[in-house]
């Protein structure tokens, strides 16, 4: 299947293949369904993955095939990435790591980085009322609060710290009704990071030691130290999934 996708404001072209949409797209998103008109709430589906990994894009398909079918209840995607702190913030607050003092805004997007407070607020509003959830600009490289207006019934909450198994993230899986982990070789994934850093801008050197410094630290602590999913995908590197 050839599609075309809105994946963080940007259209992206992506392929995957009919065999994956049959066997594991399409009955996932049905799937989802059957949970919504069993429960008759809200459905929070997480879906949690590596950095690379291209959830987003993974996310944004399951919502287009729930728009294929009037028999399929519609999904709503909402990033986690609108739950970093604002860069002043990362600017003016630093941890130590290997006995050093690293400033947050040198390691953008490990888990110290997101505000653990406020997810874990949205997380729970969305049973009871039609929250606003935040939004990552990738114009603005900041968060914008309020952003996206939570509607639907079925909503896949995609990020790479959802089941971390680290003090009071380890809970927030009970915040959902089912939850989805995406595992791949980590070797994989360090081009796709670095060829990403890229385009957006960077220099190779750059986007290379940054890899090093914080998107290879990330990538391992996802693989290594999630708390275990309803389900498990395997992405081999053709792209292809494999239900574990």
């Amino acid at each position: 299947m050839k599609v075309t996708l809105n994946v963080s404001g940007f259209d992206t072209h992506a392929v995957f293949p009919d065999s994956d949409v049959s066997l594991v797209h399409r009955p996932l998103v049905e799937k989802f369904t059957r949970l919504f008109q069993q429960k008759q709430e809200r459905i929070v589906v997480f879906l949690c993955a590596p950095p690379g990994s291209g959830k987003s894009t993974l996310a944004a398909l399951w919502e287009y095939l729930s728009y294929q079918s009037s028999q399929l209840e519609p999904i709503q995607v909402l990033p986690f990435d609108g739950f970093h702190y604002p860069n002043d913030i990362l600017d003016s607050n630093a941890i130590e790591r290997n006995g050093e003092l690293v400033s947050l805004r040198e390691i953008k997007g490990s888990y110290e980085t997101f505000n653990l407070t406020e997810l874990i607020g949205k997380l729970k509003q969305l049973k009871i009322k039609d929250p606003f959830w935040p939004y990552y600009d990738r114009n603005l490289h900041d968060p914008v609060d309020e952003a996206i207006h939570v509607k639907n019934n079925v909503v896949i909450v995609e990020g790479n710290w959802l089941l971390l198994n680290e003090p009071v993230w380890n809970g927030l899986h009970e915040l959902a009704d089912f939850t989805i982990f995406v595992d791949t070789d980590p070797a994989f994934l360090q081009q796709r990071l670095v060829d990403r850093k890229v385009r957006g801008g960077s220099r190779l050197a750059d986007a290379q030691a940054f890899y090093k410094s914080s998107d290879s630290i990330n990538v391992n602590k996802v693989l290594s130290c999630s708390v275990p999913a309803d389900l498990t995908l395997y992405m081999n590197q053709d792209g292809s999934f494999e239900i574990k």
